[in-house]
């Protein structure tokens, strides 16, 4: 069995031997573990990436983490995100592979009363967090995949800065947390 993780920095940091898909790769032996992060990636440019970074391996399951970096940066409107972000769910799909969605916004919610404009760039993080939960629970209910909504949850830096490199990236030892945050849905799907 094959499975990618495809991401960001958050899929590529922690050094060899020290990412999140290398602990994985320790608690399942049986399954070739690949990794496909690119630090600074964005929903778009995993879409422009996905033939070579994902489909050519020919694997039977995907990690997808994407949109940390288009949170940081508001650029693109959160429709045009969706769009980009469904085509590599459908592509992926299609391929026959059986995917985990792993998130850091997917327990936000918009501020009490407030309406969120899909089709505006630069709109306030809050609300941009809270668009990019929208869309990936939409988006993972559509195409039957699991969902990890805060693979952070356990290392949020609260007192726990031995677990990170720097103020946004887990090192070896909070990317063993990481990953076992992400082993139960995973194993999930190896058993369907």
């Amino acid at each position: 069995m094959k499975i990618v993780c495809f991401g960001d920095s958050l899929t590529s940091c922690g050094g060899e031997g020290g990412r999140y898909s290398d602990m994985l790769q320790k608690s399942l032996p049986d399954c070739r573990i690949i990794n496909s992060g690119k630090g600074g990636d964005t929903i778009g440019g995993g879409l422009a990436r996905l033939d070579t970074a994902v489909l050519r391996h020919h694997a039977q399951y995907l990690i997808l983490g994407l949109g940390a970096n288009d949170y940081w940066r508001r650029e693109r409107t959160l429709n045009e995100l969706k769009k980009d972000y469904e085509t590599i769910l459908s592509r992926c799909t299609k391929a026959g592979m059986k995917i985990v969605v792993i998130s850091c916004f997917g327990n936000e919610k918009p501020p009490e009363g407030v309406v969120i404009d899909f089709d505006k760039p630069g709109i306030p993080p809050e609300q941009y967090a809270a668009g990019l939960a929208l869309i990936e629970r939409e988006l993972v209910k559509k195409y039957h995949a699991e969902y990890v909504p805060d693979m952070q949850c356990f290392i949020t830096p609260k007192g726990r800065r031995d677990l990170w490199s720097d103020s946004n990236h887990p090192n070896a030892a909070g990317n063993r947390i990481v990953a076992d945050t992400i082993l139960p849905k995973l194993r999930k799907l190896l058993k369907k």
